[in-house]
C-alpha cells in the first residue's frame, strides 16, 4: 500500500511461515509504544465466542527500523520506541496452521471469497485464502499501532467501534447533536475492548443475537464507526483526486471484508434537503466551527476543523458452515460445497483495530506530507 510519503508492505499468506511487515516513511526520531501496538493486535485476535478458534500469539519481533536494536528484538511492556528513519521490518509467526481443511476447495472455489478470482489469475487456490486472507491484517495492525502513537504526539486521535451487527442498530455517534467528539475516559474505555461499543449495556445482547447465528451455521456482518478527533481546519488534504477522503477510503477499503465507505451521514444525505443537510458555521471559544457535522469533518477534499467521522460496512464472514452451490473448475459441473475449517461467526469487533490502523496510516502520511512539503520532514 504506497501513499504519498509512507509505504506499507505486507507479505504472507494465513498458512505460511511467517509474515512480514515493512513500514518505510516514519520521521526518524518517531515515538511509539509496545502497548499501542499490542493493543491493535490484542483486539485483533480471536479468542471470543464469535470468532474463529484458531489461536495465535501475534507477537511481534522486529528486524530494523528502531533506534537501538540489534537482530530480531521482541517487544517489551511498558516501553517506548524510536523509528531511526530506516525501514521498519516487523514479523510474526504463523503456528497454528492446519491445511488439511481446506483440501476439499481445492478446485472448487468458496462463494464471494477470493477463490475463484485467484486461481484465475493464479492458476491455484492457496490454503486458507493465502494473500487475500484476513489473517494478514494482524501485520496491518502492527503498522496501525505504530501511527496511531505518532498521530498521537501530535494531538490527533483516532478511536473506532461496532455500530451495527446484522439488523442490530446500535448506539452511534454519526447524526447526533453532540458534535464535540468524545471524552478522554470513553476513548480508553472503547480502545481496550475486544467488543467495542459506545454503549456497554448493548454488548449482551448483541453477542447472544451473534451466537445464534453461528449456531445455524451462519454468519452475519455490520458497521464500524471511526471519528478523528485533533485534525485542524486547513491541515490536510487538496481538492480532486488528493482529497482527504479518497485518501482514507484507499486506505480502508484495503481491510479484507470492507465493501463500503462513508463519511459523515454519508448516503443519509441522499434524502435530506441542502437546507437540511448543510452544517452551519458557529463560533465556538473565538473559533469557526459548525452546528452540525453532517459532512464528517470534510469540505472539498480538506479537512474543517471538526471531528472527522466515518461508517464502515463489513460483509458477513463468507466461509459458513451451510451448503452453498460453487463450481468444480475442473470437471466444469456446479456441485455443492460445505466449508469446513475455523472461521468467525462475525468478523466485526475484529475489524475494529484493523480500520482505526487503516486510519491512521493515511492520516499519518497526509501529515508528513505537509511537513515534507513545508521542509520540516526529519528522514
Amino acid at each position: 500500500m504506497g501513499f504519498d510519503i509512507i509505504d506499507v508492505e505486507i507479505a504472507g499468506e494465513s498458512h505460511s511461515d511467517k509474515m512480514v511487515l515493512k513500514l518505510s516513511g516514519i520521521e526518524r526520531g518517531g515515538e511509539f509504544s509496545a502497548r499501542g501496538i499490542k493493543s491493535m493486535l490484542n483486539r485483533r485476535k480471536s479468542g471470543a465466542p464469535w470468532t474463529t478458534p484458531r489461536i495465535e500469539s501475534d507477537e511481534p519481533s522486529f528486524l530494523s527500523g528502531i533506534e537501538g536494536i540489534r537482530g530480531e528484538t521482541s517487544l517489551e511492556d511498558g516501553k517506548t520506541y524510536r523509528a531511526n528513519g530506516d525501514v521498519i521490518t516487523a514479523v510474526v509467526k504463523n503456528t497454528n496452521v492446519k491445511k488439511a481443511d481446506y483440501s476439499n476447495i481445492a478446485v472448487v472455489p468458496r462463494p464471494s471469497h477470493a477463490d475463484y478470482v485467484q486461481y484465475v489469475k493464479d492458476g491455484k487456490i492457496a490454503t486458507g485464502g493465502g494473500r487475500f486472507s484476513g489473517r494478514l491484517t494482524a501485520m496491518l495492525c502492527i503498522a496501525g499501532g505504530i501511527a496511531e502513537d505518532v498521530l498521537e504526539k501530535e494531538g490527533i486521535e483516532v478511536v473506532a467501534y461496532v455500530s451495527s451487527i446484522g439488523e442490530k442498530k446500535l448506539r452511534s455517534y454519526l447524526g447526533g447533536a453532540d458534535v464535540s467528539g468524545l471524552s478522554k475516559s470513553q476513548i480508553e474505555r472503547i480502545k481496550y475492548s475486544d467488543f467495542p461499543l459506545l454503549d456497554e449495556s448493548e454488548r449482551e445482547e448483541t453477542v447472544e443475537y451473534i451466537k445464534q447465528i453461528a449456531s445455524s451455521g451462519d454468519s452475519v456482518g455490520g458497521t464500524v464507526e471511526c471519528i478523528v478527533l485533533g485534525v485542524k481546519a486547513g491541515s490536510m488534504g487538496e481538492n480532486l483526486f488528493s482529497g482527504l477522503e479518497g485518501k482514507i477510503a484507499y486506505s480502508v477499503f484495503g481491510v479484507p471484508a470492507v465493501k463500503g465507505v462513508e463519511f459523515g451521514l454519508g448516503a443519509g444525505l441522499a434524502g435530506l434537503k441542502g437546507s437540511e443537510a448543510n452544517d452551519a458555521f458557529t463560533l465556538k471559544d473565538g473559533e469557526v466551527k459548525t452546528a452540525t457535522n453532517n459532512s464528517g469533518g470534510i469540505n472539498g477534499g480538506i479537512a474543517n476543523g471538526m471531528p472527522i467521522t466515518m461508517r464502515v460496512t463489513v460483509r458477513p464472514t463468507p466461509s459458513i458452515s451451510l451448503p452453498q452451490k460453487s463450481v468444480d473448475l475442473e470437471t466444469k459441473k456446479v456441485c455443492e460445497l460445505s466449508v469446513h475449517g475455523r472461521h468467525d461467526a462475525c468478523i466485526v469487533p475484529r475489524a475494529v483495530p484493523c480500520v482505526e490502523s487503516a486510519v491512521a496510516l493515511a492520516l499519518l502520511d497526509e501529515l508528513m506530507l505537509q511537513k515534507v512539503t513545508n521542509g520540516i520532514y526529519n528522514d
